[in-house]
């Protein structure tokens, strides 16, 4: 798995994972934040694609998790909110990258093909 995508919302998980489908990436999705650990321990991805707020376990903690870990830093992480201060609070964290939410398909194209690079 290269890319695994992190958000509550079933909805956003299967639109992202089918547009990343038909880039060509191998993904996964989780709806379940809390049982994102489990996934990452066997099969480590090269990117989270994460929403910032979530019930459960939100991104920023997802974040530090996956940042504080040295089996799993080294994994690239991005971030999507619509939260107003989304930005500096994803700065503040660690995260590797941001998209504002709504986004444009291309611009998460873009941003994944950077980070997977």
């Amino acid at each position: 798995m290269k890319i695994l995508v992190v958000d509550d919302n079933r909805d956003i998980c299967e639109l992202i994972e089918n547009i990343l489908l038909a880039e060509g990436y191998n993904v996964e999705s989780c709806c379940n934040p809390l049982e994102f650990g489990k996934i990452i321990e066997g099969n480590k991805p090269k990117l989270i694609i994460t929403d910032m707020l979530m019930s459960g376990v939100d991104g920023r903690t997802l974040t530090k998790e996956v940042k504080g870990n040295p089996e799993t830093e080294g994994i690239k992480i991005m971030m999507m909110s619509a939260h107003p201060d989304a930005v500096k609070i994803s700065e503040n964290v660690g995260v590797d990258d941001f998209l504002s939410k709504p986004f444009e398909i291309d611009d998460l194209v873009k941003k994944v093909e950077k980070l997977l690079k």
